[in-house]
């Protein structure tokens, strides 16, 4: 008779390891005590970091240099960023000092850059100064968009006089104004613009330019500037660059014919005959038709620079 003990059931296999699904199958089988010291390492290091860059004088602002400045003066950029010797660089916050440095009306935009370990370094954009206007008493100074970033009592020298209403006029003189080369800028005393399509240019040397819109505003320039080394008339008309004109005087309507006693029979008292030995006297004006003896004459060949 065979009992349970002579026959013993087969050893059963060990259960499979659990499965270390995502990140944990990369981490090694270190204990808790390990991974304890390890944290607090780690957390050392972090607050050593924190303080090392935003409280420490490590890395702490010693200089401050200021780029691209012309007329402002770098001492107001550095007034305006409030930046102290000894700040951490870490704790600067550029858009606080570029918004600070903006409030100077003469600068355009800024930017705040850092040089680790110790430099703040400020690259300043000025505006262009590019026509003046009297406002009242005083002279403004017009940028490209035509703000008004400088006033002063004396009229700013080398820049054209903007005359024109405000709107659309003054915008079209301005863009002219500023497209002016400054060999050119130097020889314009004014710009003047009724409206849009009309801006007429003076020069210091009395001509009359007349330039029409506000468009093609560089060849226009480019012209008008050999027009003036090579011509020394008094009236220009750029309408059309390609085929520009000039004359020695601004073209007028000619006056009105002088009256002369009447000797024809049955001529009623008071009546002016024509007299025939002056010519072109008697003959009534056509308004809008400039004479031919006053009519523009085309400009010889130019040899644009």
């Amino acid at each position: 008779m065979s009992t349970l003990l002579d026959h013993p059931l087969p050893t059963l296999p060990p259960p499979p390891p659990k499965d270390r699904r995502g990140w944990q199958r990369f981490l090694p089988q270190w204990s808790k005590r390990t991974w304890r010291v390890l944290a607090a390492v780690g957390a050392i290091i972090f607050f050593f970091g924190m303080w090392l860059f935003y409280f420490s004088s490590v890395f702490a602002l010693e200089s401050l240099v200021v780029e691209g400045v012309r007329t402002v003066n770098p001492a107001d950029v550095g007034q305006r960023a409030d930046l102290g010797a000894g700040t951490p660089l870490a704790r600067v916050n550029a858009e606080d000092v570029e918004s600070r440095i903006l409030g100077i009306p003469a600068v355009q935009s800024v930017n705040v850059s850092r040089r680790w370990p110790n430099m703040i370094v400020i690259s300043v954009v000025e505006r262009d100064r590019v026509a003046t206007m009297k406002e009242g008493e005083r002279w403004a100074t017009l940028d490209a968009q035509g703000f008004p970033f400088e006033s002063t009592k004396k009229k700013p020298q080398g820049l054209p006089i903007v005359e024109a209403p405000e709107g659309a006029a003054r915008a079209a003189a301005i863009a002219v104004a500023a497209s002016l080369p400054p060999a050119l800028a130097t020889k314009i005393s004014s710009v003047a613009a009724a409206d849009p399509e009309n801006v007429i240019l003076s020069t210091s040397s009395g001509a009359t330019v007349v330039w029409g819109p506000s468009e093609q505003n560089e060849l226009k320039a480019r012209i008008l500037l050999a027009l003036l080394a090579k011509s020394k008339d008094k009236w220009f008309d750029l309408r059309i660059p390609t085929t520009p004109t000039s004359a020695q005087s601004s073209p007028k309507p000619a006056p009105p014919p002088t009256p002369k006693p009447s000797t024809s029979p049955g001529a009623v008292e008071g009546d002016q005959p024509l007299d025939a030995s002056t010519p072109g006297e008697g003959i009534p004006t056509i308004p809008g038709v400039v004479p031919s003896s006053l009519a523009p004459t085309p400009s010889p060949g130019l040899e644009f620079p």
